[in-house]
């Protein structure tokens, strides 16, 4: 079954990384046409010529992509401290009391749930990073994508806990795997969700319309 989810993932990713590297657009601050679309040969120059060092973006630009900058990585430290704290843990189960009522409410979760939606979180964060870097080489790089590079990682942990919990119910892959190799393999696997959360919610859209039905059935 692990082999089939990663799989899912690896076909959905393609659609999610075009989508993604079509819809960048550049500033009208920055320039009054359209940037020129970038050959394989310019993969590695992002089109400049030798010794072309300086930025292209004014410094009112600069500075925002600085802070953006700061906050994933800022994030992604705390992230992966959290994750990485919360694994330790196992699956201990962490219980919080709270003196309503009586008896008093008593509020349990899971450690290894915690560790999974930030481990999630670590692999939006690093494919939010990674399309800030390209968008700002290429000249791609806009205000209005911010609200995606920095929400993305929100959706990869809540994606992780769906798609592993679909998964271990045999919803993905068509069949449950062995726990303790499932239960080994899920850090990694919640990476893998959380860096292709675009591609993940088509997933989750085929698997709702399979069980649920689409709206023209209905």
């Amino acid at each position: 079954m692990e082999s089939t989810l990663k799989q899912d993932l690896r076909n959905t990713s393609e659609e999610a990384q075009s989508a993604i590297a079509g819809s960048d657009g550049v500033s009208p601050s920055l320039a009054t046409k359209a940037a020129p679309r970038l050959t394989p040969k310019d993969e590695y120059t992002d089109g400049r010529k030798p010794w072309e060092w300086t930025s292209k973006f004014p410094s009112e630009a600069r500075a925002e992509i600085k802070i953006e900058a700061r906050i994933l990585v800022g994030g992604l430290l705390v992230c992966v401290l959290l994750a990485g704290g919360f694994l330790a843990l196992g699956n201990q189960v962490i219980n919080f009391s709270a003196d309503i009522g009586e008896p008093p409410l008593v509020f349990s979760v899971e450690a290894r749930l915690v560790a999974l939606f930030f481990t999630g979180c670590v692999g939006g964060i690093t494919f939010s990073i990674k399309w800030l870097v390209h968008a700002a080489a290429t000249g791609r790089w806009h205000q209005d994508r911010r609200y995606w590079r920095l929400l993305i990682p929100c959706l990869g942990g809540v994606y992780a806990l769906a798609v592993l919990a679909l998964a271990n119910g045999g919803y993905v892959g068509g069949q449950t795997a062995d726990p303790a190799r499932f239960a080994a393999a899920s850090p990694a696997l919640a990476f893998l969700i959380g860096y292709f959360s675009d591609g993940v919610s088509g997933l989750l859209s085929n698997i709702a319309n399979a069980v649920f039905g689409t709206l023209e059935k209905k």
